[in-house]
């Protein structure tokens, strides 16, 4: 188990609340880690989630933030997210994407428009603050400012390849 927390405090900045030992099986409490679900998925869903909130935005005519935007009772939007789901598992994902969004491609673009305005109100705030954003193996855990920060910042990092 020590190998394991030492991976969760380097990459997620998560300690143990007690001390851990090789008796405990803490990956063992982990749903997704005993039935083998990649993680991956999570993160992916995210990224086609926010494209679809903007695409179905754009379908009501929304003006405005992104993080502002309303679909409820959008006669426009309802038609293409039905459009969309009435494909089921039938078709690739590619295929769905499309329906909705007009594209095929994954793209972190959405979720940095939506919270864009966090984005800056965190980097003003923790500029003033001093805040030290990340953590190493010696420091506190993290703020969730700083986590969020970092979640963001890996989003950017993973789709905006060459």
């Amino acid at each position: 188990m020590k190998r394991w927390w030492e991976l969760k405090e380097t990459l997620v900045g998560v300690r143990p609340p007690v001390e851990r030992t090789e008796q405990d099986f803490d990956p063992g409490a982990m749903f997704h880690i005993t039935i083998d679900y990649p993680f991956l998925g999570y993160f992916l869903r995210t990224i086609m989630q926010f494209q679809f909130h903007k695409a179905l935005c754009e379908a009501a005519g929304h003006t405005g933030p992104l993080h502002r935007c309303d679909i409820y009772r959008s006669k426009e939007a309802g038609s293409k997210l039905t459009q969309m789901l009435r494909m089921g598992k039938s078709k690739p994902w590619r295929d769905a994407m499309e329906a909705i969004t007009g594209q095929r491609e994954m793209s972190a673009d959405a979720i940095m428009e939506y919270y864009a305005p966090l984005m800056e109100w965190l980097e003003k705030t923790n500029a003033e603050n001093e805040e030290y954003i990340g953590w190493d193996g010696d420091s506190a855990r993290p703020n969730s400012a700083s986590v969020l920060l970092l979640v963001i910042s890996a989003f950017v990092w993973y789709f905006s390849g060459p």
